[in-house]
């Protein structure tokens, strides 16, 4: 999976908090669990390959260009960035209306760890800046734009004070949410749908490749996840997610079979056992 596409989904997860947050079912803890455990491991993978770009540019062969693959390590990073924000913003928005603090520790955790890894590929970039002023310059471009995205999508989260404390620009993210209407009628509908579309033809372009598409696909999963199947109609999920989403939903009745399939056996073993 393209880091684009989990930008997409975080598009979606924003304008769609309050499926996750309202909601009367308790959200999968082990689902949560699978979040964290493939953004640890992409983040490993990281810092690692950052590690040995700052050993390849800080001894330069000339046999060996690694200008860009490290583009695409820092593309993913700044992509994913928006995702892993929205994902923050949306899992305290749900414990707050909960009233329970079990997701937001490791989404928390997540976040701050990623932050580690922006500032680490940035402060690379700067060092070498001199070096290849096109990556530079194409890398900080972006870098703004998925800066000033993501705080007008943290704007549609229903919690201002919450989204703040993800934002970028506090004041831009706090305007954004002001220009919001209220009511959700067929325009507001309309908007939405036309600010997600308009977000996907900005990042769907950026680059063909992926660096870590596995575990892209694990973090998207693991999201999707902790969105029970009768919280929204799924239709409205982007075209990237929804073979996810389907995934997830032939999971979900597999669950369900074996835990019916379990009662029944449980069941039948209490009925045979003699009375003492």
């Amino acid at each position: 999976m393209h880091a684009s596409q989990l930008a997409e989904i975080g598009s979606w997860i924003a304008v769609h908090c309050g499926n996750l947050a309202y909601g009367q079912k308790p959200q999968s803890l082990d689902a949560s669990n699978e979040y964290w455990t493939a953004s640890k491991c992409r983040l490993q993978r990281w810092i690692t390959t950052l590690k040995m770009f700052e050993q390849d540019l800080a001894e330069p062969d000339p046999s060996h260009d690694p200008w860009p693959a490290l583009e695409l390590i820092v593309q993913e990073i700044l992509l994913t960035e928006f995702l892993t924000r929205i994902w923050a913003a949306a899992v305290h928005v749900h414990d707050y209306y909960q009233n329970t603090d079990e997701l937001r520790g490791l989404a928390d955790s997540t976040f701050i760890s990623h932050i580690e890894a922006r500032n680490r590929a940035v402060r690379l970039l700067l060092s070498r800046r001199g070096s290849n002023e096109a990556v530079f310059d194409r890398v900080n471009v972006l870098r703004r734009k998925m800066e000033r995205w993501t705080d007008l999508f943290l704007s549609q989260i229903p919690n201002l004070e919450i989204a703040c404390k993800f934002a970028f620009d506090r004041e831009r993210v706090a305007d954004f949410f002001s220009d919001k209407s209220g009511d959700q009628d067929q325009a507001w509908l309309r908007r939405q749908q036309l600010l997600m579309a308009s977000f996907s033809a900005e990042v769907s372009g950026i680059s063909q490749f992926s660096a870590n598409p596995v575990f892209n696909k694990k973090i998207a999963a693991g999201i999707l996840a902790c969105f029970p199947s009768d919280r929204f109609d799924s239709t409205g999920l982007p075209k990237s997610a929804r073979m996810l989403w389907l995934e997830k939903s032939q999971d979900d009745t597999q669950s369900l079979v074996n835990e019916l399939f379990e009662f029944e056996v449980r069941s039948v073993g209490d009925s045979t056992t003699p009375l003492q």
